[in-house]
């Protein structure tokens, strides 16, 4: 499913229950860990503008997941009665809406002081120079002053907005504090540059950044920085599989059973740049990277797409393919970062061979559970900031999955949780006698701060729905909080 698509189902949605009453506004893919959805704004219409009444969802496989009902309407309406009955402010009572504030004395921003009365438009031409961001930082660097290094110390942050550059905006920032003699930021910055480096495994990029963290640390320091431990590990990353028994996905099978995989496999080289996978098409087909890094891009919300991690040689991709439902759709565009060599097998051959070989379709459950949580962690609004290698660490926590029915008691009261849980589909209810009973909902954790802290959990968790939920060990997440940098501890207790 596509955007287009999702708009058709939600229209006709929309129009089946409210007439023309409301109107579908921007629709955008969301990521849960129970795989895509897609999200619409509803409005009702009126003279005064368009009053938001709430959001309508529909899930990957059709189902509308979030609906608005008559209630939310009215309450809507009622809600912005007083100001739709107010007339607007006149053009000439707009000063009035500043009547508290003095503005009689200068307006003080970061570098820069402005009398009223100055020529705006020729404040503007001073602070631009007739140049764009990036050629004032090159003006300025270029001069090795040093107030000219800490004026681009302070212009260099706007440009970490534009991700697909941030990397290497980041190399430049240390490269700057090192010229200001702040060599223990510069390596900060340079550690930061190697992590996205590493996530995409552009090894030229990052043998870069390794020599200039050798030429500040010297060669015992180095030996043992996290850059070096980077490079090493793309390095490894990258040799390429000699036959499918070394993919993870087939590991571990006889000889006969490699060989009937082998059978169905087709081998084909993709040039860099080619895209291989289209998020929205049709999933017909599955790879297993042999040589080369292929790029996992998602949509994002505001219509572009973002890289989210790289495969390498072992990684399987497109096993929507063997598992979907007859027209399911690729979840992620995949594209050649280099040449890259594939072997692809079709869909629907595999899921036969799956029924002679349960391992297989065991092994795809297992990676399309995996890329689900990935894509889930890599655009939601907590851990969008952390980096594919902490994203592993979480995904390596990961035990299971587990369905459960209704009415199902999912931990002990009074004891510390031995198992932790994020629900990707249906709800749970918990209860306690000093609180109200709360219902938690797709993408909710179940236990994690709890088990995170060593405390026991004094209520009762019980699934009000069938569920479908992913099982983590808590002993790993402890282990990776203990072992985690500071920032990325606080981002992962954020979730709960």
């Amino acid at each position: 499913m596509d955007n287009e698509q999702a708009r058709t189902i939600m229209t006709a949605h929309v129009r089946d229950t409210f007439g023309r009453v409301l109107e579908l506004r921007d629709v955008s893919v969301v990521r849960k860990a129970s795989g895509r959805s897609w999200r619409g704004e509803l409005v009702c219409v009126t003279r005064h503008g368009d009053i938001p009444i709430g959001h309508l969802g529909v899930h990957e496989d059709g189902r509308i997941i979030e609906s608005c009902t008559v209630d939310d309407l009215v309450e809507a309406l009622i809600r912005t009665h007083p100001s739709m009955s107010k007339p607007p402010p006149a053009a000439h009572d707009a000063m009035d809406l500043f009547s508290d504030m003095d503005l009689s004395g200068p307006v003080s921003g970061p570098g820069l002081t402005v009398e009223f009365g100055d020529d705006v438009d020729g404040l503007l031409d001073g602070l631009d120079g007739g140049l764009d961001l990036r050629e004032r930082i090159k003006a300025l660097k270029d001069t090795g002053e040093r107030s000219d290094l800490e004026a681009c110390r302070d212009l260099l942050p706007q440009l970490l907005l534009e991700g697909e550059t941030r990397r290497f905006t980041l190399v430049e920032m240390g490269e700057v504090e090192l010229r200001l003699g702040n060599a223990d930021l510069a390596l900060q910055y340079l550690e930061a540059a190697a992590r996205e480096f590493a996530d995409r495994s552009e090894v030229r990029a990052l043998e870069l950044v390794a020599s200039i963290a050798l030429r500040v640390l010297g060669d015992a320091s180095f030996a043992d920085s996290p850059i070096k431990q980077l490079l090493d590990l793309s390095r490894r990353r990258l040799r390429p599989v000699e036959h499918l028994g070394q993919a993870p996905a087939f590991a571990g099978l006889g000889q006969d059973e490699l060989e009937k995989i082998e059978s169905l496999a087709t081998q084909s080289t993709i040039d860099q740049g080619q895209v291989l996978l289209q998020e929205g098409a049709e999933a017909v087909r599955a790879y297993v990277v042999r040589s080369g890094i292929l790029s996992i891009r998602l949509e994002a919300p505001d219509g572009g797409t973002r890289v989210v991690r790289c495969c390498f040689p072992g990684d399987l991709i497109g096993e929507t393919s063997v598992l979907g439902k007859s027209g399911a759709t690729c979840t992620a565009t995949v594209r050649a970062e280099c040449i890259t060599s594939v072997w692809g097998f079709r869909g629907a051959e595999l899921r036969e061979l799956g029924k002679q070989m349960p391992l297989i379709p065991t092994r795809l459950e297992g990676a399309r559970a995996l890329h689900r949580l990935d894509s889930f962690f890599s655009m939601h609004e907590t851990t969008q900031t952390l980096d594919a290698r902490m994203r592993d660490r979480i995904l390596s926590c990961v035990t299971g999955l587990r369905r459960c029915h209704a009415n199902e008691l999912l931990n002990t009261p009074g004891e510390i949780p031995p198992v932790v849980y994020l629900i990707a589909e249906g709800s749970v209810e918990y209860a306690s006698e000093d609180a109200p009973t709360r219902t938690f909902g797709s993408d909710a954790w179940i236990g994690l701060r709890d088990a995170l802290h060593g405390l026991a959990t004094e209520g009762t968790f019980v699934s009000a729905e069938e569920c479908l939920l992913v099982v983590f060990d808590p002993e790993r997440l402890r282990s990776f909080a203990v072992e985690a940098p500071p920032d990325v501890v606080s981002v992962f207790q954020r979730l709960d």
